[in-house]
């Protein structure tokens, strides 16, 4: 079951991509002042939007209102990711292509 692109998903929740795909052009990671190299980045990125099951997303809450208008008008939202030995990072990510984890 997709997500509705109408409806915003809550801070918090698992969330896994809905079909596998190419990572989108526009995914961008947030800077994370360099705790995690840019291959561990990249890995994770492309783990997650091929759908693999060792990679665990969740929706992160975004403080600034503007940036969380500008996520939402696009159809956006923020993913954690986290892989098994506990690397993170923050990608941005199409709400519609999202699903709630189970």
């Amino acid at each position: 079951m997709a997500i509705d692109p109408g409806k915003s998903l809550a801070a918090g929740t698992k969330v896994r991509v809905v079909a596998p795909m190419e990572v989108p052009e526009w995914s961008e990671w947030d800077d994370d002042k360099g705790r995690c190299s840019t291959p561990v980045k990249k890995r994770l990125q492309s783990m997650f939007f091929k759908g693999e099951q060792k990679v665990a997303a969740e929706i992160v809450y975004i403080a600034r209102e503007i940036e969380r208008d500008e996520l939402r008008r696009l159809g956006r939202v923020k993913v954690r990711l986290r892989d098994p030995s506990g690397s993170t990072v923050v990608v941005t990510a199409e709400s519609a292509k999202l699903t709630k984890a189970r």
